[in-house]
Order: structure tokens, then sequence, then C-alpha cells
């Protein structure tokens, strides 16, 4: 596939992005074979962001500088100003070493932000506290890396994908998670239900469910 093929392919997809983040998220393509033009589609955009535009300095810094990490996206850290409420990720595409383009996903965070100070000052004009999250317990929390971790190995065993796995094989992974004794831990049917990607009551359906031999 060449360049110009696979950003074509981006930009087929940046409509369905877009309309899945909402209308706070503003995505852009950028082709990095043009940076004076740089920006080629762009929907829910900020002022004075229109196809056509040159890459901006961030990006052009980020470029020069690389993509480090794990993971093939990045996080730019906030701007100043009127822009400290943007959080914005972009992911190279054509791969870290030499991209071809770049797609940029950036939330404005504004009005979240203005509707937390809103509440703090509604809390404070009528002597008013935030609830309070309990911290949770050392041992509680590792109990539960441990179960996610077990349940996980269960299911990688079948070496299918559980977005593949067909109705019998759900129904055989949960009778053995059963079996394991798993399931009598807290909020196990909730983690098993997650990573099988289905629902609670569809756990406890597959339950009533005889094994085929």
């Amino acid at each position: 596939m060449i360049d110009t093929e696979m950003l074509q392919l981006y930009e087929q997809l940046i409509p369905f992005w877009s309309e899945v983040c909402g209308p706070g998220t503003e995505i852009c393509l950028y082709d990095l074979s043009d940076p004076d033009h740089a920006l080629t589609a762009v929907c829910n955009p900020r002022p004075g962001h229109e196809p056509g535009d040159a890459l901006p300095a961030p990006l052009k810094e980020l470029l020069q500088s690389g993509f480090p990490g794990p993971q093939p996206w990045i996080t730019l850290p906030p701007e100043q100003g009127y822009r400290a409420d943007l959080c914005c990720r972009v992911f190279p595409i054509g791969g870290t070493e030499s991209p071809v383009g770049l797609l940029c996903v950036t939330k404005d965070l504004g009005s979240a932000r203005e509707l937390t100070g809103a509440l703090r000052t509604v809390l404070d004009q009528f002597a008013l506290e935030p609830p309070c999250r309990e911290p949770v317990p050392a041992e509680e929390t590792s109990l539960n890396a441990m179960m996610h971790e077990r349940i996980s190995t269960i299911i990688m065993a079948y070496g299918i994908p559980p977005a593949r796995m067909s109705v019998q094989e759900k129904v055989e992974v949960v009778h053995q998670l059963r079996d394991s004794g798993l399931m009598n831990m807290k909020g196990a049917v909730s983690e098993i239900a997650s990573q099988l990607t289905v629902s609670v009551p569809t756990i406890y359906r597959y339950l009533n469910k005889s094994i085929r031999k």
C-alpha cells in the first residue's frame, strides 16, 4: 500500500471517529509529505484550523524528538493560556520511525473544568463538602489483580480471543471458572463478564447451560 492510499483510508474514518468521540473532540489528519500544507482533513475544528494549514510547531518538535514509550501514540504536554484545557494525543501513521502522516485527537476539557468550578462554588456557598471515596486496602487491590490474572489465564488457554468465541466455548470457560472456585471471589462475575465481553446476566445464563460432550 502506497502512502497516499494509507492516508486516504484514515481520512475516510475521520467522520466516524468524530461522531463516536462527540463535538468536543477535534480530529485532524496531517500529511507529512507537505509540512507547509499538512492538514488534509479535520472534524470539529478549533478556531483557526482549516484544511491546508501548516504542521503546528508542537508536532514538528515531536517528529524531531521521536515517539518514546512502548505504545505508538503519545500525549502532548498541556500548553499555557487558553490552550491549557486541551488534551491532545498523536498517532503516527506508517510507523514511529518514519511516519507518513499524523492522526491527532484533541479533547477540549474547558467545559468540564468550568462545571467543576461551578460545583465547587455551590459547595462552598452552602458549606458542603464533596463526598470522599474511602481508599481501597492494599490487600484487596492485590487480590483483585490476582483474580484478574487468573481469569485472563484461563480464558487465554483456549487460544481464541473472546470476541471470536462461540457461545458454547464461552459456556465452557464460565463452567471452568466456576469449578476453579474463582467465581466465589468478590467482583469475579463482573470481571469475567468484562473479559468475555458479555453482560453479567449472560454469565448466570451460561451457568445454567450444559456443556456439550
